[in-house]
């Protein structure tokens, strides 16, 4: 887990409690939910990189019809 700063909680907190409009005695509340937020946003960003992509080994696409070879032009020999 990436190592979350207080400062970082505090501004998640303070947006919280702000479009909570503000209520009296609820920072704990809302300290509890930046925290929260973050720890899963940190976790999710980890498991992103350290996930593994997975790619097809197949790079050709199916052709159901035949193609024709191009006849090659014969160079003049001397």
């Amino acid at each position: 887990m990436t190592d979350i700063s207080e400062d970082d909680i505090k501004l998640r907190a303070y947006a919280l409690w702000e479009a909570d409009g503000r209520p009296e005695g609820s920072h704990d509340v809302h300290w509890l939910q930046a925290l929260r937020e973050l720890t899963e946003e940190a976790d999710s960003a980890a498991q992103d990189i350290q996930a593994p992509v997975k790619t097809s080994k197949l790079s050709v696409v199916k052709n159901e019809t035949p193609i024709e070879p191009i006849a090659r032009k014969r160079g003049k020999t001397a």
